[in-house]
């Protein structure tokens, strides 16, 4: 029973980014502009990079300890949460649930996704800053037992326990700062917006203006026409 839900959460954990990032992706290339064009209107897409890389990890990275919910949410049932790490585990499940469902928003650079991910960030860093201050106190405080007992001391386990939940706390904080990064990479890029129009500032910062209509181009010329002619008859006077 253990091996088999081992396999279902490491499946999870792997399956559900893996089908969220090839569910997305496509819709990522069309939102974002090449690097380097005129943000406040719709142009010629000359090439499709997608997003920044900041927000690529970012994206895939809350996807992946968004999953870890699943498996969070069977180690306090199982009573694997020792240590007073319970008491962080229900804001644990809660920050996994809140990143699952940022990806989507994040890679798509929709409105809103750079405030939720700075947000977030704050909360994991508190969050984690806590989980390893409780992880170093179950440590240390293990430490004489270990030394009076050596190998077979029963507090070898509770350790290593500790010492895994603090390197998972570690990548946490680290996605935490990826957060921030994809956020200001959001706020400095910009998305496409619905409607075409406006000038486009190419790459050597020559003005392109957009292709015109044939009616519009059919009106400049009227205009063009009436006014020269206009000036011919006030030149024959």
């Amino acid at each position: 029973m253990f091996f088999f839900l081992s396999f279902l959460c490491v499946a999870l954990v792997i399956g559900a980014p893996t089908a969220m990032w090839f569910k997305t992706w496509p819709d990522a290339l069309l939102r974002w502009l090449p690097r380097g064009q005129f943000r406040d209107a719709v142009v010629p897409k000359f090439r499709a990079d997608g997003p920044p890389m900041e927000v690529r990890f970012a994206a895939l990275g809350s996807w992946v300890l968004g999953a870890m919910l699943v498996p969070g949410l069977l180690m306090g049932l199982l009573g694997l949460v020792m240590m007073g790490l319970g008491l962080v585990s229900i804001p644990g499940l809660i920050l996994a649930g809140r990143l699952f469902f940022l990806g989507r928003p994040l890679l798509l650079g929709e409105p809103g996704a750079a405030d939720r991910a700075r947000s977030l960030a704050q909360f994991a860093r508190i969050l984690n800053y806590v989980v390893l201050a409780i992880c170093g106190v179950g440590v240390l405080s293990q430490v004489p037992e270990v030394l009076r007992h050596g190998a077979a001391s029963n507090a070898l386990g509770l350790m290593a326990l500790s010492l895994s939940v603090a390197v998972y706390a570690g990548i946490s904080l680290a996605h935490a700062s990826l957060l921030d990064r994809a956020a200001k990479a959001i706020d400095g890029e910009g998305v496409a917006t619905l409607a075409p129009g406006g000038v486009r500032i190419d790459a050597q910062g020559a003005a392109v203006m957009p292709e015109m209509s044939e009616e519009m181009s059919e009106e400049m010329s009227d205009g063009m026409s009436d006014g020269m002619s206009e000036e011919e008859r006030r030149r024959g006077r």
